[in-house]
């Protein structure tokens, strides 16, 4: 839904539920607003070009497609192998033979999430004041806050036209819910659980990378074991990439989980595979900092017959085009194939004082190996979305619950809550889930410690270098003399 539709559409329920008696806000709106007195652009004689200075974030999120999808319980099918043969060899041409074995299988399954925010409270007659005529509305705002590819993934696009943004009081406040939603589907992408569900259900985790991408598999209605789906999980125990004499090297380590998932994907007919690394952008930049020489040199320290030299040589120049076209492209080249690397700011990351093995000024965190696609082109990392379009605005039209409305696509169910009087609010939520197919080709290497000179500015408001401050509350409304505040004489 665009913009102003949203708007248009938001004015028609408001007019609607006005006439309700019962009310859910609390009475008192949420401040500041945008314009106005206290308002955080009720200021006279802004320039008319606004810039946003929040670090986005970028990540495997941003590059998922998302499906509408309404089963519940879904069941995934796999052929894990074959039993053995039964019977003996034929003793003539023309006896029985031994009887093949049967196939064996594991069913997978996977579940919905559900997250929920409100927008602030507001009043809606104080939206739409200025303080006088210097005060101006046509604010623009240049940077989108939003990113563009989440419009394309489960998040809500709910910027829409910046001009709009800054002066719609309304469709700000939508765009705060937005965020929410992004910081937190973001990081639930790897740690998700659903242990962490409240026993009422009105919150609930889908399974995220750091579950999916595991040794613990087991088939959804028996609960055998299924260790032929497992991940391919590896500990670097806080080792460092780039500290010398480190044993294997993180080169080595990539290389073999790469090696070692290509061998099941060849082997299973799988292929072609579209794989990508993601991992923190400080620990991105660290490891290419020491990978082209270490692959330009791998193997080949190692001494072995007076034929060999133990120190190899290589062109420092190829190493450094190299170490830049894989910083530029965003990949890492293993055994001549450029595998791309997502950059993600939402993996969890630990300082030193979550882990005794992490030194002051260093940081660890997770590397994920995943595959998006199989067979040149078919999607098996994805997420399905509920379809609020599908089936729940079917009862709503039909028992002309006027008070809700979906955006996106159905990805997000909105409620227009009873106002009280004038003061309004509204409530989102979204159904998502992580389809992952093939973990038998995906690996994880966790716990690599790496020691940045400067960490770079965090997405995350949970994590340690997230920046923002400014003001708040809005800036203090003109204070003028009158015959009706006149000071006591």
């Amino acid at each position: 839904m665009k913009s102003q539709e949203l708007i248009n559409a938001l004015a028609t329920v408001l007019e609607k539920e006005m006439s309700l008696k019962h009310t859910t806000p609390s009475g008192t709106p949420s401040t500041p607003y945008l314009h106005g007195p206290g308002g955080l652009f009720g200021v006279a004689g802004l320039e008319r070009d606004l810039f946003h200075t929040r670090v986005m974030g970028r990540g495997l999120a941003w590059r998922l497609p998302s499906i509408a999808n309404n089963q519940t319980d879904p069941l995934f099918a796999y052929i894990t192998g074959f039993q053995d043969e039964s019977g003996d060899n034929p003793t003539t041409v023309c006896s029985d033979g031994p009887t093949a074995g049967s196939l064996k299988a594991c069913l997978q399954t996977a579940q919905f999430g559900r997250y929920t925010y409100m927008t602030r409270e507001m009043e809606v007659n104080r939206v739409g004041q200025v303080i006088n005529r210097g005060e101006f509305n046509d604010l623009r705002l240049l940077n989108d806050p939003m990113v563009p590819e989440l419009g394309r993934a489960i998040f809500p696009n709910m910027s829409g036209d910046a001009q709009l943004l800054a002066a719609s009081e309304q469709l700000a406040r939508f765009l705060e819910v937005g965020n929410a939603f992004v910081m937190k589907l973001a990081r639930q992408l790897y740690i998700g659980n659903p242990t962490n569900n409240s026993a009422g259900g009105g919150y609930a985790e889908f399974p995220g990378l750091d579950i999916l991408v595991g040794t613990n598999k087991v088939d959804a209605i028996t609960g055998t074991n299924c260790p032929s789906l497992n991940s391919d999980i590896k500990d670097y125990n806080y080792q460092k990439v780039d500290e010398v004499g480190t044993s294997p090297s993180i080169i080595t380590v990539l290389t073999t989980m790469y090696r070692y998932v290509k061998w099941i994907a060849q082997s299973t007919n799988l292929d072609p595979v579209q794989w990508v690394f993601s991992m923190r952008p400080d620990l991105f930049f660290e490891i290419t900092d020491i990978w082209a020489c270490q692959y330009y040199s791998y193997r080949c320290s190692t001494f072995d017959g007076p034929n060999i030299d133990p120190t190899p040589m290589f062109d420092t120049g190829d190493a450094i085009a190299m170490r830049d076209a894989m910083r530029n492209g965003e990949y890492l080249m293993i055994d001549g194939i450029k595998i791309p690397v997502v950059i993600d700011s939402m993996i969890v990351e630990e300082s030193e004082g979550d882990a005794a093995q992490i030194d002051t000024g260093c940081f660890a965190s997770d590397i994920y190996l995943i595959p998006l696609t199989i067979r040149g082109g078919r999607q098996v990392t994805f997420f399905h979305y509920f379809d609020y379009a599908a089936g729940p605005m079917t009862a709503i039209r039909d028992g002309n619950y006027s008070s809700y409305f979906w955006t996106d696509g159905g990805r997000y169910l909105w409620h227009a809550k009873p106002p009280v009087n004038w003061c309004v609010q509204h409530i989102a939520k979204t159904e998502p889930r992580l389809i992952f197919q093939t973990p038998q080709i995906a690996g994880r290497l966790t716990n690599v410690q790496y020691c940045p000179l400067q960490h770079v500015r965090d997405a995350h408001p949970d994590d340690d270098y997230f920046v923002d401050g400014g003001v708040s509350t809005g800036y203090p409304g003109p204070s003028h003399y009158s015959d009706w505040n006149l000071p006591a004489q």
